[in-house]
């Protein structure tokens, strides 16, 4: 389990440092690498703290699991809606370029969870 939630990390620090090169270059616009940033930045605190009810839950009861589980993704959902809306909001991001970004890695680091949860119920 800690494997894969490494190999999520290092994939999305990878392509951080990918986007910024691309930006110190200038390959791309600043404007399209910082929506790339800050949706990358969202999901992957959505996925820190998926790792952190997760953590938390794991050998408690089945009541506290799923509580914290489908629980913590509501909230989760919830407070990504809200950072998303305040984003596209308030910064200075390419909206298209952002949602794109944001898309591709909670779809990427869903896919993750998922994976993190099955394996873990299988080993329990």
């Amino acid at each position: 389990m800690i494997n894969r939630v490494k190999f999520a990390f290092l994939i999305s620090i990878t392509a951080i440092l990918v986007m910024l090169v691309l930006i110190f270059f200038k390959v791309i616009s600043v404007s399209l690498g910082s929506s790339f940033l800050v949706a990358t930045a969202i999901s992957l605190i959505n996925f820190s703290l998926f790792m952190f009810l997760f953590s938390y839950s794991y050998k408690k009861t089945n009541k506290i699991f799923l509580l914290f589980t489908v629980g913590g993704m509501g909230v989760r959902l919830f407070l990504m809606l809200i950072a998303v809306f305040l984003s596209i909001k308030f910064l200075n991001v390419d909206v298209v370029g952002f949602i794109f970004a944001f898309f591709i890695s909670y779809v990427f680091l869903l896919i993750y969870e998922i994976s993190i949860v099955r394996f873990g119920l299988e080993k329990k």
